[in-house]
């Protein structure tokens, strides 16, 4: 039997005031709680209302917002749900304080109560709603519709996992859902356009890869890694290492030592709170360790780097003949392997990385990344990255092609916006 959406509504808007209650005892969102219940708002009436859920989002919202026209008078409001997210909305509206006719405001998003959403949506009046990747908050959404509000949804992804709980509520979904949905390419772009119909769907390319750099910071020749990493010396870079993964690099920096006795290692892990551990069991090993902080020159051939410095992770890229990137031999989901790609290495990583899916498999099938499955792969494809090093020019110039090739995302979104206002 269909429930019509205004029975759904009924009962999701029975839930709230048990929620609200519970939520107040949540630390995290304490923080903002009067912009989230609406006991304090900005200035209304606003042209868009941008919604950014956390960090990630924050950073496609900042790409918009800078790119829209500074010629034209606008009134932006653009919110978060989360700390990360506010504190880059902050930066960038300082950012844009500049652009006398673009006016923007950053705020906590309410929470989706429809009592909240509706009386938002009254007292900042959007012209036009735009949401980030995966927003789909009934309560705003249905309020949008029943205030005759557009509501786009821009770089659009979706996962198997939530197609498959959203389709059983295909009718519901479909009736206040966004009115236009600007998708990523492939599986996104097909499970929306099932979702919302194929009318509604256009495809487009990642905003993500308008934030990427297609070409490194040169680094000075007096720089201080210049002299730990010496021009000459055969350097592997074990960058952003994991809690999880420490058995796999521990195995994997045993058959190296036995193997490449002469290469130096410069060993990052993720979190520094990991030092003692590496320091303890590289020491009980047997294997040549100095922490990066005690050195002034560059070690013997084969010593291990234990690195206790922030910021350097980047410059020792640079300065590598090969390199790891952590966070993907286990499913943590993986951490930034485009760094040390356009540092003209070819990096290796695990077989988890779910964070930068959004890069595509294609950089693996292109061989500009390495993928393993387990420490003993890591070693053997580390060891030929090492013998078979490829010329760091042609590896930059690929990976800038790789990445050119797929930007273009935040004008296709600004132009939908702009149609749209």
């Amino acid at each position: 039997m269909k429930i019509s959406t205004r029975a759904v509504m009924g009962m999701y808007s029975l839930l709230w005031p048990a929620a609200l209650p519970a939520l107040a005892l949540s630390s995290r969102l304490r923080e903002g709680w009067r912009e989230r219940t609406l006991s304090k708002v900005h200035s209304g009436p606003v042209d868009i209302w941008i919604q950014a859920a956390s960090a990630g989002e924050a950073f496609l919202a900042r790409e918009i917002l800078l790119s829209l026209p500074s010629d034209t008078p606008l009134r932006v409001l653009v919110t978060s749900g989360t700390t990360q997210g506010m504190d880059i909305l902050s930066r960038t509206c300082e950012e844009l304080k500049p652009q006398k006719l673009l006016d923007v405001e950053h705020a906590y998003f309410p929470f989706d109560a429809p009592f909240l959403m509706k009386k938002a949506l009254r007292h900042y009046a959007p012209r036009l709603v735009v949401t980030l990747e995966t927003e789909l908050w009934p309560g705003f959404l249905a309020e949008a519709k029943k205030q005759n509000i557009p509501v786009l949804l821009i770089n659009g992804r979706m996962s198997a996992g939530s197609f498959a709980s959203y389709v059983g509520i295909q009718e519901f979904l479909r009736d206040i859902g966004p009115k236009k949905i600007l998708a990523l390419n492939g599986k996104s772009t097909q499970r929306y356009a099932v979702l919302f119909g194929h009318e509604r769907v256009e495809t487009m390319q990642n905003i993500k890869f308008d934030r990427c750099p297609t070409e490194a910071p040169v680094l000075p020749e007096d720089h201080p890694l210049s002299r730990l990493l010496g021009v000459g010396d055969e350097v592997l870079v074990l960058g952003s290492v994991r809690k999880e993964e420490e058995p796999d690099i521990l195995e994997t920096l045993q058959i190296l030592h036995r193997e490449r006795p002469k290469t130096t290692i410069a060993l990052f892990p993720r979190h520094m709170t990991r030092l003692d551990f590496w320091s303890k069991v590289l020491y009980e090993t047997g294997l040549p360790v100095v922490l990066r902080s005690q050195l002034t020159t560059a070690p013997a051939p084969g010593t291990i780097i234990l690195w206790d410095a922030f910021g350097e992770l980047g410059a020792a890229y640079s300065l590598a003949s090969a390199a790891f990137v952590g966070g993907s031999l286990k499913p943590l989901g993986g951490q930034n392997f485009l760094e040390p790609l356009i540092h003209g290495l070819v990096p290796v990583i695990g077989p988890h990385w779910k964070n930068f899916d959004w890069v595509g498999r294609e950089i693996v099938e292109s061989g500009l990344v390495c993928e393993v499955t387990d420490a003993r792969q890591l070693a053997r494809q580390v060891i030929v990255s090492l013998e078979n090093p490829q010329p760091k020019n042609a590896v930059q110039k690929r990976a800038a092609e790789y990445i050119s090739a797929r930007t273009g995302g935040t004008a296709q979104a600004v132009a939908c916006i702009l149609r749209h206002l």
